[in-house]
């Protein structure tokens, strides 16, 4: 019976009981509609629990996918929808074949959703109503149901609402289980409630709404019994109904065929309303129903033999229970080839004491080759973590050992023997199950002075009791006796506190001159803190003073190797480490660092993922494989298999310094993908955890990539606060690394304020950082962005040097995302140089890359300029659409940059073409979004394209000198000007437009090539004007050498025009100019919606000849 402290559904009416509770629905999206400008809906297909569920097509990836759009009353609750995204970092790591993925959660101003997997098909509750599954169509949906919760389980992830509405069958049969993580959203802890349908819900679940690692074996053995039965096995018009049917009524097993009834005392044990005498996980329950199948199709025995074989097995049993009597129970090993331990500090009330124990037991198991050994350090960091003091209960020993994916616990003990005497006792802790199995391995008097020697006899013991060989092949050694005043000094490098180290380190050196191990920690200290001479000295001492085969020599030997830039004998040499020790993880994170820095990222994503396969909680190997994915340019890998999983782990680990760089990883992901407003939720989250934590430095990392974004969107003032602050830190600090980076933003800061020298000046300071610390990635983007600045400071030639050294680096380091960056760059220059076809291959080749790798982004930036490139040679209709859906699209996810940008791209070729009503609605739309995020450039431009809408001539420009701003940009505005004052005093009627020419011919239009060849049209015009023939026939020719260069641009017929009146002059025969003027005019007018043909002609007729432009774009020949 339930009282007031049993949970309750919302819903306890009959016709209810059947469904999960229905949360109130918000009103169904149309047809048509885009979220985030990227996934268009093409169709309602239901509604369930927390919303609807839709097709919608994603453009970004070019691909169906389903999207449940959560309800208005889940996503208006701040606490549900933070519990959920929580929730989602779990789920985001199940990646199996029968289950439904989910990809990201996402908003649209009031529109809450998730992405998912589009799977065509239908549920299995319409499956099993249909009575259309064939027996073994059956047999496969329980196994792949049974596979798929498995592995859920095995990730720590529980549906709690597993029934047949939420599995899905596919056109092949195939299943895939839906809605992991939403149960997220019922906040049972909080408020009385359970999740799920009743019918499929254990009883203890009703009872206490609590789960455990049989809530949804209950569920899915419910559905087991639907699917051979066709009926539920509990009946109920009530939950409390419902209950009591479960604990007090046996089901009735009536199989709907006879080939089911083997399944009957399995298929009641997955449902017994007991958990104890359920299967202990769904794992387990897998393999019953694995043994199932075979005996099934296993032949029958005769009678004879059957007596036989149950003699046999008599005899059999009575040997093996007395074997069993005279050995002890063997330890199971997590892994198939090796076990891991833990040691638990020595329990004698002196700190340093206890932890030297642990140390020196560690140093001695690490020699046994098929024993991983956990890092006494990194266990310390976990109980600080978690808050874990001795002594230790079974709960918190069963956490430990799930945490660190261990076999062994070692708890080494001391007690009172006698009046004086001590003795020592070693009990092993493992966890089976639910059980906790301790044993004590050995016990011993206890003396401190001769504390080692206990130790060594309960190594032996140890190697013994788990059956493991001596290992006779040994190619490394471990020096026997190590210089246990070494132990602390490591602990010491870890907290940071180096002068400590130092001064421990000296006194043992001077009492130990000879000592190489004390020489090796010496060189350790001095890598660690940037003393790399000195690193240097101590590793030799080390290789010199220790045997040539230990792991002293070894390990000195690939750190100098290392140092001295000997790549080939240092990874020679952390390879014998890692072979000699093969489950030593943090060997291989040492060599995996080593790869880092020499950019060998696939064999550095290899050897971490032998690590995560040995150690899958450990605390940074996720993270480092999502660097590495990273930086192949796999940004969705990166995320979605890396980056997640290091969160979780983070969170499990309660390591909140970890949790805040993996939310920091997140946020520059999602910045690289173009997701603006989910990078700045996650760069807030680890802002906000980075500083709780007084992690200086680590702020200060995410303090500068909030600047970036904050810069992106024209929030200056946001970007120099940030900027400002973490350079003070770094400079406290003294994070070379660090500095670089700032000084870089700073670059780009001074960039979008057009201040290019400012902006080269720090660009050269982090550049300089970023050679001295050898650092090939960094200095490729210095070198990059130095380019970027020379083009924009009119100096092509040292822009093309440091764009040249930019790519190669980035080759060298394998950053596609970084070639693709410089050979934009390189599109940008070619275009302003006349060099069109060499722009269109560039652009066209790095959309082609930024696509295979899904970069949003950068495709952008490539599909834009090669529309850019189409309308100059007059595809004027079809870029304008392309163009207003890539602003659209803007628009829709909120990138003002972009909307910026592309507005004004719009409002200018709308004013080329003559309409100036429609420039200024475009004009209109972005006003609000230049004056408070565009940069200097956007303004300049702005200002100078709305002139043009309202028909008036700007101030003369000619002799003030501090208009022409040394910089591309404001040169670019600075001759359009001159240019578009020279047309409007020719429509006016003068001929002579010397005053705006005179500054043009002063003007270096070698990256200005488009306005060269407008410049030239007006330098003709006003020789036709002057019968200046023989110059005008050479500027017709430098314009015919140009226009060929460009390979077209759609301006050129007005040259035709002009060669016509030049062939008249000369008394030849103009007709051949003429037909090609009528046919480039036919060309743009096709090319033009009709409306804008006369607005067109009228506006490109600014001069007068003794031909009709009118009449040449009617005359079809």
């Amino acid at each position: 019976m339930s009282d007031s402290k049993s949970p309750k559904l919302i819903h306890s009416d009959d016709d209810q009981l059947n469904a999960t509770q229905i949360i109130p629905l918000s009103k169904p999206l149309d047809a048509g509609e885009c979220l985030v400008g990227r996934f268009e809906i093409e169709s309602l297909q239901g509604q369930g629990r927390y919303g609807f569920v839709y097709r919608a097509y994603d453009k970004q990836l070019d691909t169906v996918i389903a999207i449940k759009v959560l309800n208005t009353s889940l996503s208006q609750d701040k606490q549900t929808i933070a519990d959920f995204k929580k929730e989602l970092l779990l789920v985001r790591q199940l990646s199996h074949p029968n289950i439904i993925r989910v990809h990201e959660y996402y908003q649209d101003e009031d529109v809450h959703f998730l992405t998912m997997d589009w799977i065509s098909g239908s549920s299995l509750e319409e499956a099993i109503a249909s009575n259309s599954l064939t027996t073994e169509q059956t047999f496969q949906i329980i196994e792949q149901l049974l596979d798929g919760l498995a592995f859920a389980e095995k990730a720590g992830v529980t549906h709690k609402d597993i029934k047949p509405e939420n599995i899905m069958l596919d056109e092949s049969g195939r299943l895939f289980i839906a809605d992991f993580g939403l149960s997220a959203f019922n906040k049972e802890s909080n408020a009385d409630r359970v999740s799920g349908t009743p019918y499929y819900a254990p009883p203890e679940y009703l009872q206490t709404g609590k789960i455990n690692l049989t809530t949804d074996l209950y569920a899915a053995g419910v559905v087991i019994f639907q699917l051979c039965c066709h009926g539920l096995p509990f009946s109920g018009h009530s939950v409390d109904e419902i209950l009591q049917t479960k604990l007090l009524d046996k089901p009735k097993f009536k199989a709907v065929k006879e080939e089911f009834t083997f399944l009957k005392s399995w298929s009641l044990t997955l449902i017994s309303p007991h958990p104890a005498s359920r299967p202990t996980n769904i794992s387990h329950a897998q393999n019953q129903y694995i043994s199932l199948l075979a005996e099934k199709d296993n032949k029958p025995i005769s009678k004879k033999r059957l007596i036989v074989t149950v003699m046999s097995m008599m005899v059999f049993f009575i040997i093996a229970v007395v074997l069993f009597m005279n050995r002890q129970t063997p330890i199971k090993a997590n892994a198939v080839d090796h076990y891991a331990v833990a040691i638990l500090p020595l329990q004698t009330q002196e700190g340093a004491f206890d932890q030297t124990f642990a140390n020196y037991l560690n140093y001695q198991l690490t020699d046994i080759k098929n024993l991983r050994v956990i890092e006494q350090s990194r266990l310390s960091q976990l109980l600080a973590q978690l808050g874990i003091t001795p002594p230790i209960d079974d709960a918190n020993m069963e956490l430990i050992s799930d945490l660190l994916q261990i076999d062994v616990l070692i708890s080494p003990q001391t007690f009172i023997a006698g009046s004086e005497a001590k003795d020592i006792q070693f009990q092993l802790v493992s966890v089976d199950g639910f059980n906790i199995q301790r044993e004590t391995l050995i016990k011993a008097p206890y003396d401190k002075k001769d504390w080692q020697e206990v130790t060594r006899h309960f190594v032996d013991k140890f190697r013994q009791r788990l059956d493991i060989e001596v290992n006779a092949e040994k190619t490394i050694e471990i020096e026997e006796n190590p210089l246990v005043d070494l132990f602390p000094i490591k602990t010491l490098i870890l907290k940071g506190d180096f002068e400590q180290a130092q001064q421990v380190l000296s006194q043992i050196l001077v009492r130990e001159p000879t000592a190489a191990q004390a020489w090796l920690q010496q060189g350790e200290l001095n890598l660690t803190i940037g003393l790399f001479m000195e690193a240097e000295q101590a590793y030799s001492q080390a290789i010199a003073l220790s045997a040539t085969n230990s792991y002293t020599a070894k390990l000195a030997s690939a750190r100098l190797n290392d140092l001295a830039g000997k790549v080939e004998q240092a990874q020679a040499d952390y390879l014998s480490l890692v072979n000699a020790f093969p489950y030593n993880t943090e060997l291989k994170m040492m060599l995996s660092e080593f790869y880092f820095l020499i950019e060998q990222h696939k064999k550095m994503e290899v050897l971490l993922q032998e690590v995560v396969k040995i150690d899958p909680n450990h605390p940074s190997a996720w993270f480092m494989l999502g660097r590495v994915a990273f930086l192949q340019g796999d940004f969705e890998k990166a995320l979605n298999e890396y980056f997640v999983k290091a969160l979780i782990t983070a969170k499990k680990l309660k390591n909140r310094v970890q949790e805040g760089e993996a939310l920091n990883a997140f946020g520059v992901v999602y910045e690289q993908l173009g997701e603006t407003e989910l990078a700045f939720d996650y760069y807030q989250q680890s802002l906000k955890i980075r500083r709780q934590l007084t992690n200086l430095a680590d702020a200060a990392t995410t303090m500068t990539n909030l600047a970036a974004m904050h810069l992106a969107v024209g929030e200056y003032q946001q970007t120099e606060q940030y900027l400002t602050e973490s350079l003070a830190i770094y400079q406290k600090l003294d994070d070379q690394e660090g500095l670089s980076n700032t000084y870089n933003e700073l670059g780009k800061l001074a960039e979008e304020q057009a201040s290019y020298q400012t902006a080269l000046e720090n660009y050269r300071h982090a550049l300089n950082i970023r050679v001295e610390l050898n650092n090939l990635m960094l200095q490729a983007e210095s070198m990059n962005n130095i380019g970027f600045t020379y083009f924009m400071l009119l100096d092509p030639e040292h822009a093309l040097v440091y764009w040249r050294q930019s790519e190669q680096l980035y080759q060298q380091v394998q950053f596609p995302i970084g070639i693709i960056h410089v050979r934009q760059n390189l599109g940008q220059m070619e275009l302003a140089k006349g060099n069109w076809r060499n722009a269109y291959h560039l652009f066209n080749n790095t959309l082609t890359d930024a696509e295979k790798l899904n970069i949003t982004e950068e495709s952008i930036v490539s599909r834009s300029y090669l529309t850019k490139l189409a309308f100059l040679q007059g595809n004027f209709y079809a870029s304008i659409e392309e163009l207003t859906v890539t602003y659209q699209a803007a628009v829709k996810a909120n990138d003002v940059r972009a909307m910026a940008e592309f507005g004004l791209w719009l409002a200018d070729w709308s004013l080329q073409l003559g309409d100036q009503e429609q420039a200024a609605k475009h004009l209109a739309n972005i006003n609000d979004i230049v004056s408070h995020h565009g940069n200097k450039e956007h303004m300049s431009k702005f200002q100078f394209l709305k002139s043009q809408t309202v028909g008036s001539l700007l101030t003369a420009v000619i002799e003030n000198k501090n208009n022409r701003v040394l910089d591309h940009a404001h040169q670019s505005i600075y001759i359009r000007q001159l240019i578009y004052q020279a047309r409007q005093s020719l429509h006016q009627g003068n001929k002579d437009i010397s005053v705006y020419l005179t500054p043009l011919a002063n003007v270096d239009f070698s990256l200005q090539q488009y306005q060269y060849i407008e410049y030239l049209e007006l330098l003709a015009v006003q020789q036709y004007f002057a019968g200046a023939w023989f110059d005008l026939k050479a500027t017709l020719r430098s314009a015919d050498i140009l226009l060929r260069k460009m390979g077209d641009y759609w301006r050129s017929f007005q040259f035709d025009r002009l060669r016509a009146q030049l062939a008249i002059v000369n008394q030849q025969d103009p007709t051949k100019y003429y037909k090609k003027v009528t046919k480039k005019l036919m060309h743009l007018k096709v090319n033009l919606p009709p409306e804008f043909s006369g607005k067109f002609i009228e506006t490109q007729d600014y001069f007068e000849l003794n031909d009709s432009l009118m009449e040449l774009s009617r005359h079809d020949q």
